[in-house]
C-alpha cells in the first residue's frame, strides 16, 4: 500500500503518533490484565515503528516561518 502526503500532513500525522505513544506508555504502565497489558505494547511498537519511517520525512522537510 502506498500513501502520498503533503508536508502538513506528514506533520500532522507524526504529531498523531507521538501522543498515541506518549499515551500508550501510561495505559501500559497501569494495566493490570497480561493479555491487555501485551496487545498494548504490541500497539506500542508498531506506532514506534511507525514513528521511526516518518521521522526522516519529517525532519528533512524545511519550514520557514
Amino acid at each position: 500500500m502506498l500513501l502520498e502526503l503533503s508536508n502538513d500532513e506528514s506533520r500532522v500525522l507524526k504529531d498523531a503518533v507521538d501522543s498515541s505513544l506518549h499515551t500508550l506508555l501510561d495505559e501500559i504502565a497501569h494495566a493490570d490484565q497480561r493479555e491487555f497489558k501485551e496487545a498494548l505494547r504490541q500497539r506500542y511498537d508498531r506506532l514506534a515503528a511507525l514513528q521511526r519511517r516518518l521521522e526522516p520525512v519529517v525532519e528533512s522537510e524545511q519550514v520557514y516561518a
